[in-house]
């Protein structure tokens, strides 16, 4: 599918946003492009597009990070999850554009009430539990976005806080969207088009983190969660209504 200018600047504009809203609330990043480009891109096209876009971004934040990361947890959550995440996409390549639809907006309703559960909560787990939690890291993580924030309390839980947290699961994301992106481009489902518009999409959101901090320092953290919250369900509303309706 060829895509007018007007389309591209609307994505690049959504990628931003979205770059934005995400270094405000802290989560639900890749979420909120999906949200903003599937009208244009179509449902189904947008996770591989968006595991291109996160890949450039969670790799920006990566390299910033990288003394603090935890190579022990990276590598359970590599080993365990990596050939989970390759079923995932294996299992989306093969869902009609309605059922993703559906998948993704009941995905995204469950989320928001789970991440509001588990925000702030520690769940104490031996670290060798994290090869566990991995496994259904991996497959929704392969189907899907924002599962990292159900992966959260556990890695506190196994006492990996503050940098240690953020660079670690920057790496994670980092795997996890180079081995989506891979196994998608092996599919019909990623075009070199499509490749190289994630690659845009994803430089997009270099200046919108910048701007997302200066928006922290300037306005309440409530406000920002209830912003996101409420968009991500709206958002959740629209892939039904696509599932349902088509």
């Amino acid at each position: 599918m060829d895509y007018t200018v007007l389309q591209i600047v609307l994505m690049a504009l959504a990628a931003f946003g979205s770059a934005v809203l995400h270094s405000v609330g802290g989560f639900a990043g890749a979420l909120l492009m999906a949200i903003m480009i599937a009208p244009i891109l179509g449902v189904k096209e947008t996770v591989p597009v968006v595991a291109t876009a996160m890949m450039i971004s969670h790799a920006s934040r990566a390299w910033l990070f990288r003394k603090a990361v935890d190579w022990g947890a990276f590598q359970m959550l590599a080993i365990f999850g990596l050939p989970f995440i390759i079923l995932g996409v294996l299992f989306y390549v093969e869902l009609s554009e309605r059922a993703v639809a559906l998948f993704l907006g009941t995905f995204l309703l469950i989320a928001m009430p789970l991440r509001r559960y588990l925000s702030g909560k520690k769940i104490d787990v031996p670290r060798k539990a994290l090869a566990g939690v991995a496994v259904p890291y991996g497959f929704l993580s392969g189907t899907s976005f924002g599962v990292g924030m159900i992966l959260a309390p556990f890695m506190l839980g196994a006492g990996i806080t503050g940098e240690a947290l953020i660079a670690t699961t920057a790496v994670a994301g980092v795997m996890l969207n180079v081995t989506k992106t891979v196994a998608f481009g092996i599919s019909p489902l990623l075009t070199a088009e499509l490749a190289i518009l994630g690659v845009i999409l994803g430089a997009c959101t270099f200046p919108g983190h910048a701007v997302g901090r200066w928006v922290v320092r300037h306005t309440s953290i409530k406000l920002h969660t209830l912003v996101l919250e409420t968009f991500v369900i709206f958002g959740a509303f629209f892939m039904l209504y696509k599932g349902i309706f088509g």
